[in-house]
């Protein structure tokens, strides 16, 4: 065998190798799911969840379910936790990219409520039945909060994009203006699990988004 086919065949080993880890990292992570949060991030949620319960209850909202997304940890992790009230437990994760507007980075999200700002928000969402105008997999987000109360006229939605179902095996998704602008943009199984919370209870859904780590615009 000559120099130039044992290059060439190294070349083929390598490219199968490569291309083989790489679909073995990207289906750990796609498919795995749930994942359990850290101890601390889990904390964080048993502290949140006796307020959001008091606040589905108060605004009739389900007491059932309710939606927690940490923009604080990275995209690539997953960081909206779907909540069981009565098991006082996460019942399924997901992964969630965050908009590209106001200097947001992949590593770091800025916030803002302005129509047309292409951020993310903060704050509590109700979770409607309403569909997006070309998403019909998708929930319209009403603001419950003062500065939040936007939310529904920018058009904000949980959805699911391929973007995200591609990209998750890195630490931090890259920003996508087409796959998301604002809205809470999650990987496909992950709004599988949602369709199913939604279809189940009579009451819409509490969305609570917070970021554990920076501040918000």
């Amino acid at each position: 065998m000559t120099k130039k086919k044992r290059g060439c065949g190294l070349m083929i080993v390598l490219l199968l190798t490569a291309t083989l880890i790489f679909g073995v990292r990207w289906a750990w992570k796609y498919y795995r799911l749930p994942s359990l949060p850290d101890r601390k991030e889990y904390k964080t949620l048993e502290e949140r969840s006796d307020k959001a319960l008091a606040y589905a209850k108060a605004h009739n909202m389900s007491e059932k379910y309710a939606i927690f997304v940490d923009y604080g940890l990275p995209s690539g992790t997953p960081r909206m936790f779907m909540w069981d009230f009565e098991k006082q437990e996460v019942i399924a994760t997901t992964y969630v990219m965050h908009g590209p507007g106001g200097g947001s980075t992949a590593e770091r999200a800025r916030f803002s409520n302005k129509p047309g700002s292409k951020c993310s928000a903060l704050g509590r969402f109700m979770v409607t039945r309403d569909h997006g105008i070309r998403l019909k997999r998708s929930y319209r987000l009403k603001g419950m909060d003062l500065d939040n109360q936007s939310a529904y006229a920018r058009g904000l939605m949980i959805h699911p994009a391929k973007w995200v179902n591609s990209m998750c095996w890195k630490e931090y998704i890259p920003l996508n203006a087409t796959a998301c602008s604002g809205c809470v943009t999650v990987a496909s199984r992950g709004m599988d699990q949602i369709v199913y919370m939604v279809n189940k209870e009579r009451k819409p859904l509490l969305l609570w988004n917070y970021c554990s780590k920076g501040d918000s615009d």
